[in-house]
């Protein structure tokens, strides 16, 4: 299996746990917390793993509550 096949399982196995959340801020959790994983060991990942992590962070879910 390549490296870029891993990662495309990866990401399908993310977006199944995402999918199987109650809320889409507790999905967005999952995402975050999978892509920072998965940012150790494929740099390309990095910037979308920061994206994520600002977009689940707590101070962001009580923005969209306003």
């Amino acid at each position: 299996m390549s490296n870029s096949d891993a990662l495309i399982d990866a990401f399908t196995i993310m977006l199944q746990e995402a999918a199987s959340r109650g809320c889409p801020q507790e999905a967005a959790y999952v995402i975050s917390g999978i892509l920072g994983d998965l940012s150790k060991h494929y740099p390309q990942v990095k910037d979308l793993a920061r994206s994520w992590s600002e977009l689940a962070s707590p101070t962001q879910a009580m923005k969209g509550m306003v």
